[in-house]
């Protein structure tokens, strides 16, 4: 019995639907206009043609389009968004045209059109991209999760990837937020994924949406606070709370009425609540009769009449231009009437003025010019500089490869092969300078990378996977280098002692900026450090105690150390370049050895 009252409420809404859009064809009756929106957009659009300002004149068009949009004419909210975008879009990109473009988006889903909304969207959101703009990327991510929303039919199991999509662009929209700390911003990302977990029966859609009214209250936003409480409502229908829902949403339609909102989508959005609770409630009566008035509003849509719509928003523009124009040439008439003889002295001033700022202007203009010449002269020098010593450098590293490979003697194809690494340690150092932004600064995440990862493949170890912990640091030229080389030679070392025979071979380097301070550290899982290996004429506990060393036993020649050899002097010898602190030691569980490198940055 209760199918076939369903039914017949179906075909009863869905008759009297189509006898209403399709048997009558009178002009839509809208909401009324904002008048205090009105007379703002009036003012500044005053403003604007009496200042002569295209952008200024394109904000009270867009403003215009805003207040026909609460209205529900979406066409004329349309012909005034397009007018904005021919000033905005000549002059590249902005904010102003990506918020103009995430506009035109939505009224084009409104309208049905889901193409150009899309279209409108994707335009928007590569605008903010390309200008770094968390605020416009939360608008344009927004949008996009409202026209995949709009085109999903809230089913999980055919349409997974759809809701995955929503949930991703929405998801997005809410880190923004939280990074911005936009109050606003996070109470409506929360009433839009309160919206669609709602849609797909998610309990947690219900603490969203509840602390979206929360922050609403607490900001005294009128009509998004009516907003969430309509889907609040749908939020407690979902999970069976009906009383609740009801109480919730009567709530929100008194709120709209004592607050004399009057805003076309959200009288839709409450009228379809209504049609959605009395039909999960079977009271068909009361489900019907908000149909109607859903009809009612959503009629208005169908029936909107376009050249109507241009034609009358054409006749208000005019005829405040030709009421601006009027007032200000009476003003301007009698004024002259008034003071002719001081006008014209006036004149004579204005124009000396004039000469001379335009010279000024000329002469500060020229010198500008010059200025970016010259210091883009000096850029393309430095990195031409780069550039060659980047080539010399790798011709070098090419002629000690071949000639390493023509010695016979191990010991002298290893020093040979050392000091190949060295170059190329520096080589890189120069491509970094090269192909980076800044002039004579490299990063070192990259530089430090790249050295590694290149001296792991030159003895064999690609397979060995460093980790890495190093912050955004940028070094000059005369740091990177001593830096580069002492790297080089720590991970030479690791190569020669620590990773052959180790079964799970390790090795890190982490670099850390504290205050104006930089720490570096290199560690290895080799055998480890013994007192009874140090050797060697050319190391002394004092020389130790000189350079900063900290653990005595540093140059034992048996484990993952470096032996008192040149590339132990190399090291020390760019420690004092660096004019820094070093300490070269086992960890505390005595197995790997330990480097550690603080120098002013």
């Amino acid at each position: 019995m209760s199918i076939r009252v369903v039914s017949q409420v179906g075909y009863a809404i869905g008759f009297w639907l189509m006898t209403c859009t399709v048997g009558r064809a009178k002009e839509p009756v809208y909401l009324t206009l904002n008048p205090e929106r009105m007379l703002y957009a009036r003012a500044v659009e005053q403003q604007a043609i009496a200042a002569n300002d295209s952008l200024l004149l394109a904000e009270a068009w867009y403003l215009y389009g805003k207040t026909y949009v609460l209205a529900g004419d979406y066409r004329t909210a349309q012909a005034y968004f397009v007018k904005s975008l021919r000033v905005h879009e000549p002059r590249g990109d902005s904010f102003e045209l990506s918020r103009l473009y995430v506009r035109l988006s939505e009224n084009e889903e409104r309208l049905g059109h889901t193409d150009k909304s899309l279209r409108f969207a994707n335009r928007s959101l590569a605008i903010a991209r390309r200008i770094h703009s968390d605020k416009a990327l939360i608008r344009a991510y927004g949008a996009l999760g409202d026209i995949y929303a709009s085109l999903w039919d809230g089913n999980l199991t055919g349409n997974q990837r759809t809701y995955t999509r929503i949930l991703a662009y929405y998801k997005k929209t809410e880190e923004l937020c939280y990074k911005l700390h936009d109050t606003l911003g996070i109470a409506e990302a929360s009433v839009d994924l309160g919206a669609l977990f709602t849609r797909v029966k998610d309990p947690q859609a219900v603490p969203y949406l509840e602390k979206a009214l929360r922050l609403f209250v607490l900001l005294d936003e009128d009509g998004v606070r009516v907003k969430a409480m309509a889907h609040l409502s749908a939020a407690y229908r979902m999970t069976g709370r009906y009383p609740l829902a009801f109480q919730t949403l009567q709530n929100a339609e008194q709120f709209y009425i004592n607050r004399k909102l009057n805003e076309y989508d959200i009288r839709l959005l409450l009228e379809r609540n209504y049609v959605n609770y009395y039909t999960a409630k079977r009271e068909w009566k009361s489900a019907f009769e908000h149909a109607q008035k859903l009809a009612a509003l959503e009629k208005n849509q169908l029936l909107a009449d376009n050249d109507g719509a241009i034609t009358r928003l054409n006749i208000e523009y005019e005829t405040g231009k030709k009421e601006v124009l009027l007032k200000a040439q009476k003003r301007e008439l009698a004024l002259r009437l008034e003071t002719l003889t001081t006008q014209q002295r006036f004149t004579i001033v204005t124009l000396m003025l004039f000469v001379i700022a335009v010279g000024m202007s000329l002469t500060f203009f020229r010198l500008n010019l010059k200025s970016q010449r010259i210091s883009r002269r000096n850029e393309e020098l430095v990195k031409e500089q780069n550039h060659r010593v980047k080539n010399n450098l790798q011709v070098v590293s090419s002629l000690l490869s071949l000639q390493s490979k023509r010695l016979t003697d191990e010991a002298a194809r290893t020093a040979v092969e050392e000091s190949r690494l060295r170059v190329q340690s520096m080589a890189i150092l120069h491509q970094r300078l090269y192909d980076g932004g800044k002039l004579a600064e490299a990063n070192l995440d990259d530089f430090i990378r790249e050295v590694v990862v290149g001296v792991l493949k030159a003895y064999g170890y690609p397979s060995v996977h460093p980790r890495f912990a190093i912050d955004n640091i940028t070094l000059s030229a005369d740091k990177a280098v001593p830096l580069g080389l002492i790297l080089n030679e720590l991970t030479t070392n690791a190569c020669k002692y620590a990773l052959p025979d180790n079964d799970n071979p390790e090795f890190s380097v982490t670099c850390h900026r504290k205050a104006t301070k930089i720490q570096f550290t290199v560690t290895d899982n080799g055998p480890g450090l013994e007192r009874s290996d140090v050797s060697g004429p050319d190391y002394s506990a004092a020389d130790t105690s000189k350079n900063g060393w900290a653990d005595q036993s540093v140059v034992s020649t048996a484990a993952s150390t470096l032996p008192v050899s040149f590339g132990m002097q190399l090291i020390q010898a760019q420690v004092e370049q660096l004019g820094g602190i070093s300490t070269f030691g086992s960890p505390i569980t005595g197995r790997g050895v330990v480097f550690t490198l603080e120098f002013k940055g």
